[in-house]
């Protein structure tokens, strides 16, 4: 299994199937925010996963996890809207041995229903964002991969 490497503290394994995206592909997606970010394809099962990372400080760096994953929805929530965004509610997993908090969504990309999961995961002073996307004639299948 191939190992991405997100920055001095977190590196990600790339699951037979999936590819790192070339900056071509990267360049077809809009994020939220900017900064670093690294993105895995696997488009034979159609799923997307983007892991994005920033250093915080200050009041930012004293928020926990509860709380990032409920403002991180909110901006997801608005930026998805005019993609007909659906709550799924809240969700937590565990990635690198860690509680995650996020939430599950669905919308629309052109006439193909997606779901979608978001998570953030505080570790020291840096939050990572991991967004999972899937079509939902899929869902089953995709969101255990």
């Amino acid at each position: 299994m191939e190992r991405v490497t997100l920055d001095e503290k977190m590196t990600i394994g790339c699951l037979e199937g999936f590819h790192v995206m070339t900056e071509e592909e990267r360049s077809k997606m809009s994020m939220l925010e900017e900064g670093p970010w690294v993105g895995l394809s696997d488009p034979d099962r159609h799923i997307l996963v983007t892991v994005g990372w920033k250093p915080v400080k200050g009041l930012a760096s004293m928020l926990k996890g509860k709380s990032l994953a409920e403002n991180m929805e909110k901006q997801v929530r608005r930026a998805m809207s005019p993609f007909g965004y659906t709550s799924e509610g809240p969700r937590e997993r565990l990635i690198a041995g860690s509680k995650a908090y996020g939430f599950g969504y669905g919308y629309a990309a052109g006439d193909i229903d997606m779901v979608a999961e978001s998570y953030v995961l505080k570790i020291d002073k840096v939050l990572y964002f991991f967004h999972f996307y899937a079509r939902a004639a899929l869902k089953k299948e995709s969101l255990p991969v």
